[in-house]
């Protein structure tokens, strides 16, 4: 199991998941989260893909790290933000000391204090039950290296909350995270990564029915992009554009083709799109292994019932999860962890993994290589 899951064709692909509630109601983030909500997306996707690698807990980047792979500039996020320009008389935020006042900060310290709000209950199956979501959390927490000289921050270490981790575990479509941020590149990038996911939700969907085409109204493509073209040539004009564009720089291998509902009419009134994923053969090189899930949920559902029976009357004062806290010491109980992870990588993978080399990836934090 590895991040990094195939070169397929000379191109580099890195499987990634993003939760399906998130995926199917994008534009509730926008609601939630105002101009903001195209850096909480991309920072949605960007720490799920670390969290394949990372044990999860503290999470640690830098704003480069962040850039590289959503494809935003640097400049842009370091900004004084919106909210606090001009005449403006909102207080600036502090946390830990730190005033979270750029472009980037003041949307992180939102994904702490905000949730996102669901316009209709988001419901899904797991274990046999049905849960029910009426709004998500991303973080739980954040902590900064701060430079003392230029009060730049130079890490970023955050908690992520249930929600992420269950949406990582249980609930999820399958994304590939490199075409993300080339796409994102750009006037009208948030559109495209829009567009972006909803093409691989859409391949996610169709592949787990054994199907390959699937056909949408045009309209309903240039909403999620937010192209607001009036005149029908106009809008397929952007419309093949934007999923040009994807195909190029996003990887994304598909083919599409426009369908007029009338044939009698040069432009008609209701266009649609066919889409098709049956093209390039890349069709099991772009789909996650069942070993991976397997891991995953074998080694933190193991590591949680280790972790109650060791530790269930435990309390830590100020501490807002204490087996996230448990989890991420890499001095509390390592001969239980690294046995347990040896366990679920064999079951997963039926290949063996020492438990000295399990002891040395918990003590750098991260769960492969």
């Amino acid at each position: 199991m590895t991040e990094l899951t195939q070169v397929t064709n000379n191109q580099l692909y890195v499987l990634n998941r993003i939760d399906r509630s998130i995926a199917d109601n994008l534009r509730d983030i926008e609601k939630s989260f105002g101009g903001d909500a195209g850096i909480t997306i991309d920072f949605i996707v960007f720490i799920t893909r670390k969290m394949k690698t990372d044990l999860w807990g503290f999470t640690s980047f830098t704003l480069n790290d962040f850039c590289k792979e959503s494809g935003r500039n640097k400049q842009d996020l370091c900004a004084l933000h919106p909210a606090f320009a001009g005449k403006s008389k909102t207080p600036i935020p502090e946390w830990h000391g730190h005033k979270f006042s750029t472009v980037f900060d003041y949307a992180l310290f939102n994904m702490l204090q905000k949730n996102i709000i669901f316009s209709k209950a988001y419901d899904y199956n797991t274990d046999n039950k049905v849960i029910q979501l009426n709004n998500f959390s991303i973080l739980k927490d954040i902590k900064l290296n701060v430079d003392r000289v230029s009060n730049a921050v130079k890490i970023y270490e955050i908690r992520i909350s249930d929600d992420m981790l269950q949406g990582f575990l249980k609930r999820y479509y399958t994304i590939e995270s490199n075409g993300y941020g080339q796409v994102g590149k750009g006037r009208g990038g948030d559109g495209r990564k829009l567009l972006y996911i909803f093409l691989y939700k859409t391949r996610h969907i169709l592949l787990t029915q054994n199907q390959f085409k699937a056909t949408f109204p045009i309209d309903f493509l240039a909403g999620i992009a937010g192209r607001d073209v009036k005149e029908n040539r106009n809008r397929k004009t952007s419309i093949k554009r934007i999923l040009d564009t994807i195909k190029e720089k996003g990887k994304l291998p598909f083919i599409y083709r426009f369908v007029p509902g009338n044939q009698a009419k040069k432009y008609a009134e209701d266009y649609y799109v066919e889409l098709d994923y049956s093209e390039g053969g890349n069709i099991k090189e772009l789909t996650e292994t069942r070993g991976d899930n397997l891991f995953y949920n074998s080694l933190v559902d193991n590591l949680k019932t280790a972790f109650n029976q060791l530790h269930s009357n435990v309390v830590i004062e100020g501490e807002k999860d204490a087996f996230q806290r448990w989890l991420v010491n890499p001095r509390a109980d390592l001969d239980t962890k690294a046995n347990i992870y040896c366990s679920s990588y064999y079951r997963a993978y039926n290949q063996k993994i020492t438990v000295s080399e399990a002891k040395r990836l918990i003590k750098i934090g991260i769960l492969d290589e």
